[in-house]
């Protein structure tokens, strides 16, 4: 059977996706930050929010680095 190379692998697909997601993440961090506060919030409330926010996008670049790392052949 012939094999389709017109199309994009899915992986790549995911990946891109995920990355995107990911810039819009940090682009858009402070307002999401904001969103998850009360309306009148302290400063001390948002850097709490902000340092528990932090690990989880840590966590999605090492998912990233781990996708990076698996594709290439050593």
């Amino acid at each position: 059977m012939g094999r389709i190379s017109g199309l994009v692998p899915s992986r790549f697909l995911t990946l891109l996706a995920h990355l995107v997601i990911v810039i819009t993440i940090f682009w858009t961090r402070d307002n999401n930050i904001q969103a998850s506060l009360p309306p009148h919030f302290t400063s001390e409330e948002y850097e709490k929010e902000d340092s528990n926010v932090l690990p989880a996008c840590t966590e999605v670049m090492m998912f990233i680095a781990v996708f990076v790392l698996k594709k290439k052949s050593f």
